[in-house]
């Protein structure tokens, strides 16, 4: 099988990968009405490397634009040591405007038809 459709550009030049964590389940539509889970997780974020964000001038808890050929979203910047350094991470739990999906590829697997909601390519731009 083949890697993921979209690859970095001038325009779009990192990696944008979705998934979970451990406060939300799927879309966060049970999981958000219970006050303890949204004390500990309350909105979407983007992690970013220290190395990327120093590079793009991003402060730990700075409201940040995220872009894809697609959409755009405001989220606040998480900055870890626990990403790549061309790779950002927003979580997928939330819906409407800041449903992480909104920004994703939505190319089909041609064997499977799922769509390739998992990976695509960004740019992350202060505000």
């Amino acid at each position: 099988m083949g890697g993921a459709g979209e690859t970095p550009t001038k325009e779009f030049p990192l990696i944008l990968t979705t998934g979970r964590v451990v406060y939300h389940y799927l879309s966060g539509n049970q999981t958000r009405r219970v006050d303890f889970l949204m004390q500990q997780c309350p909105v979407p974020y983007i992690e970013i490397h220290p190395e990327l964000a120093s590079q793009y001038n991003i402060s730990n808890k700075e409201i940040v634009k995220v872009t894809t050929p697609r959409s755009s979203m405001e989220v606040e910047a998480r900055i870890t040591k626990a990403i790549r350094t061309d790779t950002l991470f927003i979580p997928y739990h939330w819906g409407k405007e800041l449903a992480a999906n909104l920004l994703t590829n939505p190319a089909l697997d041609p064997v499977s038809r799922m769509p390739e909601f998992k990976v695509c390519t960004v740019k992350i731009e202060k505000i």
